[in-house]
């Protein structure tokens, strides 16, 4: 019987939802992930692919890992299970969330997706091109959308998954807006936005003309390129030097991306 060490809450928390043979998701990639990584420490626990399936393999491994660890050794990982997992493995590599292991999509639920949702909430603070969202660990429509407004600005491919890169991109982002260094944003010219201009991109341009503390007229962002956006872009225009017409070419594009990040 081992003693396991606990490292604080786990990250991230559990959902609430017992992980059992027959249970699928990213979830259940994180089970297995953590599993691969304590077996240095225990060697008995069968290695793992991490597709997020839980089968009759990935039970034995938590049956495994529970008798070392002096839990019952009934195969699910319930909240027990869940938090003394993750103390293990935090124990080997450091405290901290690490990626899961497999693409987190539209449809999937869980602790995982609660925690990218908390992460874009909190950024959104200072990033307010990203949409409203709930924190409630369903990725649906409104979570794939914010997701796809966060990768638009930290030069991802905007697809709405939840894949390593943008783990990793959202991570990092997350920890610098909390350390009070945001990070600047990069976000691709997308096109000549003007009236009648609708999408995230609108969104993007609405929220850096919004984060300029009162310079510009502040617009609603809506994603809707409307007369008062025009007006806003062309007082910025005129601030910055540039052609005065209401629209966002590449100079413009440049130049407000530029004055949002002087404002981080």
């Amino acid at each position: 019987m081992a003693n396991i060490e606990q490292t604080g809450a786990a990250a991230p928390p559990y959902f609430g939802t017992v992980l059992k043979n027959g249970s699928s998701g990213p979830d259940c990639a994180q089970v297995q992930t953590w599993l691969n990584g304590v077996r240095s420490r225990w060697p008995q626990i069968p290695a793992l692919t991490v597709d997020g399936k839980y089968g009759r393999g990935t039970a034995s491994a938590v049956k495994t890992f529970q008798s070392a660890a002096g839990l019952t050794a009934d195969g699910q990982v319930g909240s027990s299970t869940w938090n003394a997992l993750y103390s293990a493995y935090a124990a080997i590599h450091g405290a901290g969330e690490v990626y899961c292991g497999i693409t987190a999509r539209s449809g999937d639920r869980g602790a995982v997706v609660k925690s990218m949702q908390q992460k874009l909430i909190r950024i959104r603070q200072v990033y307010t091109a990203i949409a409203s969202i709930s924190a409630d660990g369903a990725f649906g429509s409104a979570s794939a959308g914010a997701l796809k407004q966060f990768q638009r600005q930290f030069a991802l491919s905007i697809d709405g998954a939840y894949g390593k890169n943008t783990f990793a991109a959202l991570d990092w982002v997350y920890s610098q807006v909390l350390a009070g260094s945001p990070t600047a944003v990069l976000p691709k010219y997308p096109g000549l936005l003007q009236q009648g201009s609708s999408g995230d991109a609108v969104r993007c341009v609405q929220s850096y003309l919004s984060a300029l503390g009162g310079i510009v007229p502040k617009v609603t962002i809506d994603g809707r390129y409307g007369s008062a956006t025009a007006g806003s872009v062309r007082s910025f225009q005129k601030l910055a030097r540039l052609t005065e017409d209401g629209k966002v070419g590449p100079a413009t594009w440049s130049a407000l991306v530029m004055a949002f990040n002087g404002t981080l």
